[in-house]
């Protein structure tokens, strides 16, 4: 009998040389509570990606945790996304880094956790068209963005239940869409509304999958959710709802889903970030015309069938808007230049040896998103 398959994905992270005391105050609120409340709940599995920074913050800090995680990877209860280590953006990296990147924190979570990350998480959802030869030489075969980004290529909730095959220059890797519609169910709304969606995708015909892909801390560090998600018991009881929906709801990982179920065809995405992110990075003049925009679509009988085409600008611009965003980029480009370049010259391996990894890292965290631009963690502000 087909069901609804439903994939729980969310994404941790914090920002290199963010206050330590910022990283345990989201550790207590939303990294560990989460992962307790969802140990008591064995029939959920859960897709999980923290980058590398609070992977070391856990190690130093917190070992007990990675215990946790390893221990929920070998019951088969969790998939760990890999991604850029220090959470770059992916495509305004040189070409070396893009995969440097994220090897790094695949080669981290196979000897710390023992898990061989098949998928990744891409920091701020920013997909550019050439990304997929990249993405595939780091040895990644699937990778999750918003629904948006297919909807801005032409395709239609319907068609959005499964995954799609792209490619640059023959170089194949799979995307599956994250719901927005779930991104703003969930935790903000009754648990049995995320169901009561859910169960519109019923099926007699064939599995129909939902991915809910989004940030972690919005479970219990954003304002008000640490009371509403544990206190008031928003999580627990959602993970209840899912096992006791069971018969008609299975919660599944990416990779056991592209096992079991094919491809619903191919696509080539355009270059594209989350639907806010087009929206920050306008030019203020032009932001105000693109909420004039949106308000005038609101008051079309179906705005939805519109809104798809209104796309914003790109993430990029935060180079054009901002001098300093910029200025760091490009310094960031010629550190990236010099380091590979004297790593690279004839007999660095020997003369460099100790040095090496401590370039390599120094440079990636250089390269980390959030100083580039104003998110919520500060960055340009």
């Amino acid at each position: 009998m087909p069901k609804v398959q439903f994939i729980f994905a969310i994404h941790n992270h914090q920002p290199v040389g963010n206050f330590e005391f910022v990283a345990e105050e989201a550790y207590q609120k939303s990294y560990l509570p989460f992962i307790s409340v969802l140990q008591r709940h064995p029939g959920v599995k859960i897709t999980l990606h923290y980058s590398g920074i609070l992977y070391r913050f856990f190690e130093e800090k917190h070992p007990d945790f990675i215990e946790m995680l390893k221990d929920l990877v070998k019951a088969g209860r969790a998939e760990i996304l890999s991604g850029g280590f220090y959470e770059p953006i992916l495509a305004v990296l040189p070409d070396e880094d893009k995969v440097g990147q994220v090897r790094f924190l695949s080669d981290y979570v196979r000897r710390k956790i023992g898990f061989d990350c098949r998928g990744m998480w891409l920091a701020e959802r920013v997909w550019e068209p050439q990304l997929p030869r990249f993405i595939r030489q780091a040895g990644i075969d699937y990778v999750v963005v918003d629904d948006f980004h297919f909807k801005l290529a032409g395709l239609r909730d319907p068609e959005l239940d499964g995954y799609y095959l792209t490619e640059d220059q023959g170089a194949l890797v799979r995307v599956f869409p994250g719901s927005e519609r779930l991104r703003y169910l969930i935790p903000f709304h009754p648990p049995e509304e995320t169901i009561g969606y859910l169960s519109t995708l019923k099926s007699t015909e064939r599995n129909r999958l939902a991915v809910m892909a989004d940030d972690g801390e919005k479970f219990g560090v954003w304002p008000e959710t640490f009371r509403t998600v544990y206190e008031e018991g928003w999580l627990d009881r959602f993970f209840t709802l899912l096992e006791q929906n069971s018969d008609w709801l299975e919660t599944t990982t990416f990779s056991e889903f592209r096992q079991k179920e094919r491809e619903r065809g191919r696509i080539y995405l355009p270059t594209a970030s989350y639907m806010e992110m087009g929206e920050w990075t306008l030019p203020t003049p032009a932001k105000k015309q693109y909420h004039d925009a949106l308000a005038a679509i609101r008051t079309l009988p179906n705005p939805e069938v519109v809104r798809p085409f209104l796309k914003g600008g790109t993430w990029r611009n935060f180079q054009s808007k901002y001098s300093e965003s910029n200025h760091l980029h490009k310094r960031m480009l010629m550190v990236s230049e010099k380091v590979h370049r004297v790593l690279d010259a004839p007999g660095a391996t020997a003369k460099y040896e100790r040095d090496r990894v401590q370039m390599i890292d120094h440079l990636y965290q250089g390269q980390c998103n959030d100083a580039y631009w104003h998110g919520v963690f500060g960055g340009l502000y």
